[in-house]
């Protein structure tokens, strides 16, 4: 999997972000880590003492690295939410263009892959569309808690695990709790590094 590189210093030392671009690094690298994490860490829990076993067979090393994948979008849709209510007072009276700025960054940021192995070639435009859903209703009303922000994408990622739903049928809370818990942890991350008015600036671009 391609963003695995991107795991590499996710919680090593941070760098500040006071660019578009910075954001575009640290929303990609925080939401291969969500996606990475969650299904990872699920399938060991899982599969319990025989999970060196199973991560071994090729099959499931093939259905591993679809479902990381396959989790990323979703895991971007938090990550774009989240940076949205943490950009709002900064972005000032432009607030209502930065859904539009954030699905824009995504794309730009989906882009730079190509289609996973084994997916439809409309992969990452199905993508974009989850991230501007995600985003179509965050203006109509305050920024939702960060730690609400998994719904409903925690579903997402429930439904591309690469293990059996009559397995998993009753899991989705340990997926939901997972995801809140690292995404509260790149909220506070992005709080701590983040210059807010520039990146709000360099995202909005100049006033026309």
């Amino acid at each position: 999997m391609g963003l695995v590189d991107k795991l590499i210093g996710a919680f090593g030392k941070q760098q500040p972000i006071s660019t578009r671009a910075h954001l575009a690094d640290f929303m990609d690298s925080r939401a291969a880590f969500l996606a990475q994490k969650c299904v990872v860490e699920f399938c060991r829990v899982r599969a319990g003492v025989y999970w060196q076993k199973l991560f071994s067979e090729k099959e499931f090393q093939e259905q591993l690295d679809l479902s990381r994948w396959r989790a990323y979008p979703p895991a971007f849709a938090m990550m774009a939410e989240m940076v949205e209510g943490a950009l709002r007072e900064a972005a000032g009276i432009r607030q209502r263009q930065l859904p539009e700025r954030l699905v824009g960054l995504t794309k730009e940021v989906f882009f730079r892959y190509p289609v996973p192995a084994g997916e439809q070639p409309e992969f990452w435009t199905v993508a974009l569309d989850l991230v501007k859903e995600q985003l179509e209703t965050t203006q109509a009303g305050p920024p939702r808690p960060v730690r609400e922000m998994p719904k409903p994408m925690a579903r997402a990622v429930f439904d591309v695990l690469p293990i059996h739903k009559d397995i998993v049928t009753n899991d989705q809370d340990y997926i939901f709790n997972n995801l809140r818990m690292n995404l509260l942890r790149a909220h506070e991350d992005f709080i701590a590094v983040a210059d807010l008015n520039a990146v709000a600036a360099d995202l909005l671009g100049p006033e026309v």
